[in-house]
């Protein structure tokens, strides 16, 4: 039995509680026993010079003791004018740890100061600034986070003492029990189970490999019951850790309308449809293919290349059975001038007139593809079959909308709306398809 009463593999009563300093962006008062840690997280909008232009953040910490942490007072450091070489040493550990846990680069150029400040000391300062400072970090970032991409902190990160005493392995070393050690060792360690640092001495005497083994499975044992904690702490937050939010996709379209239905249909999925014009003033590039899909993955490769972003292409027109399949890939230029609808369409309609009203039929066809930097495509086709007709009806929609008749709903396409459209067009058809091929990639 211990000092404290506890058995050789119990970590000291732990407490994490979060949010506890209003002005920092994140904050966690952690005790172990009778060790208590004020963890606080800063977040300054720019990185140390060394690091600006690289793309990534930078977490780094600062470690003290108050005066009266310990039984005798100890002067402030502040006052001395210097750090100790315990105070550097601990704080480059708790920084070097916690980045282990963070996806610098998806953190952005941002730096984030941990303040660890332990108000009480009973052995262990070090592991429970650790432990404290990650739910400090954690609610820092979920504050910033756009919802977009992949969570920056990607795993969960904590620290506990173990120890050799009278030969019997210990967990949770309180002060006491630290100064007659035989053998010290203080472990981080992630929840994927991968260790982060181990520091470890024979101060009292030497141990074997078979000690150090059965020393880091107690030490692991004690990170997932701490872990266990931080989760408590963290509450719906924790969920966020190695989470993927809405993933961006360019949209290769300038199109507004074609923008409006391929954000909706991506947004039931997850992803965030970025136009090109937010990103970047580019020409279009020259459709040079024969078919739909051909075009649909000329426009996708060239964006993707141009941007370095996952970029999302359609080529789609109409096919009139009457006209052999006209104006197809010409459908946006049918009449000479790209984008001209009422051209084209007054064009179509010529065309059409003396085409007898049952032989009048007609398709939208939309292809899709989905290029990815590393070279992988995904690809959808969409088919809407309808008729022609020589009077435009309804408002909405764009392009041929208002001459493409439904008979089974008896409205053109310009007078379905935004919702109806997407349930049943050519691209509602290609996204539904895209969608759930997206959807299984993410599983």
């Amino acid at each position: 039995m211990r000092i404290d009463g506890r058995e050789t593999n119990e970590l000291r009563p732990v407490t994490i509680e979060r949010g506890v300093n209003k002005y920092a962006e994140g904050s966690a008062l952690i005790t172990c026993g009778d060790t208590k840690v004020l963890c606080t997280a800063s977040v300054l909008p720019r990185v140390p010079r060394w690091l600006r232009g690289a793309g990534r953040g930078w977490v780094t910490a600062e470690y003290q003791m108050l005066p009266r942490a310990t039984k005798d007072r100890n002067q402030r450091e502040a006052v001395r004018g210097k750090l100790s070489g315990r105070s550097q040493e601990i704080q480059r550990l708790i920084g070097r740890g916690l980045r282990q846990a963070v996806d610098l680069e998806a953190l952005g150029e941002v730096a984030i100061t941990l303040d660890c400040d332990v108000l009480q000391a009973d052995g262990g300062t070090r592991t429970a600034s650790i432990t404290g400072a990650y739910v400090a970090l954690v609610e820092a970032i979920a504050g910033m986070w756009n919802g977009e991409g992949p969570f920056p902190v990607k795993d969960f990160c904590a620290a506990v003492s173990v120890g050799e005493l009278a030969g019997v392995p210990h967990l949770d070393l309180c002060y006491e029990e630290d100064s007659t050690a035989d053998v010290d060792m203080n472990v981080v360690a992630l929840q994927s189970g991968e260790l982060v640092e181990v520091q470890g001495t024979g101060e009292g005497a030497t141990f074997s490999r078979a000690q150090l083994n059965e020393l880091l499975d107690l030490a692991q044992k004690g990170i997932a019951e701490l872990i266990a904690t931080q989760k408590k702490a963290l509450g719906d937050l924790a969920d966020l850790v190695g989470s993927v939010g809405r993933q961006g996709i360019l949209l290769a379209t300038h199109n507004e309308g074609k923008i409006r239905e391929m954000q909706a249909m991506l947004a039931e999925v997850g992803y965030q449809g970025i136009p090109v014009a937010e990103v970047a003033d580019l020409p279009d590039p020259e459709e040079t293919g024969t078919t739909f899909a051909e075009n649909a993955l000329i426009k996708a490769r060239y964006y993707m290349e141009k941007t370095g972003l996952p970029a999302l292409a359609d080529d789609s027109g109409l096919a009139v059975d009457a006209l052999d399949g006209a104006p197809g890939v010409y459908s946006a230029r049918y009449a000479g001038t790209h984008g001209d609808d009422a051209a084209n369409n007054a064009k179509l309609v010529a065309e059409m007139t003396a085409v007898a009203p049952q032989d009048r039929g007609a398709e939208y066809v939309c292809e899709l593809a989905l290029v990815y930097p590393d070279g992988t495509k995904r690809t959808a086709r969409g088919i809407c079959r309808g008729e022609i007709v020589l009077e435009p009806r309804g408002t909405g929609g764009f392009g041929y909308d208002p001459y493409f008749y439904l008979p089974e709903r008896e409205k053109t396409m310009a007078e379905l709306t935004l919702e109806e459209k997407n349930r049943i067009s050519h691209r509602g058809e290609a996204l539904r398809i895209l969608s759930e091929r997206l959807r299984e990639q993410s599983e």
